[in-house]
């Protein structure tokens, strides 16, 4: 078996494994799991922070620096709680820091497979144009209409709104990403699809008077 053939066989491996059992092997030394978890997760990861945070850099910069974290602290992961909740807890922390003046660091290399998009120094590629919502233009007024709609949620309600309405998470993996009792988020997440409700209402009336003018 050839060098290339062997490359195909490991992520044929390393795809049959749960996300649990991926972060075990990086435990143990072995890397390349770690970039199964990369693709697995990049794009739920970055629209996450993206209705978080309402800004595209700023949404990739916060998920890269997840994704750096959870490599650096891989030896930290305990498997009492799942890899993504363990993941969303540490976008989330980065999100309550609110870290808004990131410097400028050096360019990042692949740290793992030959695979990973090098270009402009980044180690991973974490927007898929082909997954967007915003492919058409209809999907992007909707998708706008509803970032603009979350942005105005209080923030002690939005990231367990998001989380569960968004990411689809169970309250219990909320509660353990949050830190949150299971009382409190069942109660914040109903509070923020009520505010949800209230803010996208007039907005939604005002995109229908403004269709039928134009039609």
């Amino acid at each position: 078996m050839d060098r290339h053939d062997h490359a195909l066989s490991q992520r044929k491996k390393f795809g049959e494994l749960t996300d649990e059992d991926l972060i075990l092997c990086v435990q143990e030394g072995d890397n390349r799991a770690f970039d199964v978890l990369v693709v697995r997760y990049k794009n739920r990861l970055y629209n996450y922070l993206f209705r978080m945070l309402g800004n595209e850099s700023e949404a990739e910069e916060f998920a890269q620096e997840a994704f750096v974290k959870a490599y650096i602290n891989a030896d930290k992961y305990k498997t009492v709680a799942k890899f993504s909740t363990w993941l969303y807890t540490i976008a989330t922390n980065l999100v309550r820091n609110r870290i808004r003046n990131i410097k400028r660091r050096p360019k990042m290399v692949s740290l793992w497979s030959e695979d990973n998009n090098r270009e402009n120094g980044k180690w991973v590629d974490l927007k898929d144009e082909s997954e967007r919502p915003d492919f058409d233009m209809e999907r992007k007024s909707l998708n706008e209409l509803i970032q603009r709609t979350i942005e105005r949620i209080p923030e002690n309600y939005r990231p367990s709104f998001v989380l569960r309405e968004i990411e689809g998470l169970s309250y219990e993996e909320i509660a353990a990403t949050t830190g949150l009792k299971l009382g409190t988020v069942r109660s914040r997440i109903n509070r923020g699809r009520v505010h949800f409700r209230k803010i996208i209402a007039p907005l939604l009336a005002r995109e229908q008077q403004l269709k039928g003018k134009t039609l």
